[in-house]
């Protein structure tokens, strides 16, 4: 799983968000393809080159999930535990 993040996340970056949209079912755009492209432009900068989780990440995540999930808001939770960049950093040592 950790190849074909990392793998997804070098096409995101080496591909426009139209050539993005070309490999991508019409389906899964609703057939708004234009609608789609300019979404992928304003969301390409949330997509890390490497595949690895950035320093502040989980927090971040914690805080937006937080907000709209009464399940995870005001529980302690180890981010250690849910998230690990040792994966992908080993893809790239081999």
């Amino acid at each position: 799983m950790a190849h074909a993040i990392a793998r997804t996340m070098e096409y995101i970056h080496t591909h426009s968000p139209e050539e993005i949209a070309d490999k991508i079912p019409k389906d899964y755009y609703g057939g708004d393809k234009p609608l789609y492209v300019q979404a992928l432009k304003s969301t390409m900068a949330m997509y890390t080159p490497d595949g690895k989780m950035p320093a502040g990440g989980p927090e971040n995540v914690l805080k937006v999930l937080s907000t709209i999930n009464p399940a995870i808001k005001g529980k302690r939770i180890d981010l250690g535990h849910t998230y690990t960049n040792e994966f992908v950093a080993a893809l790239k040592a081999s």
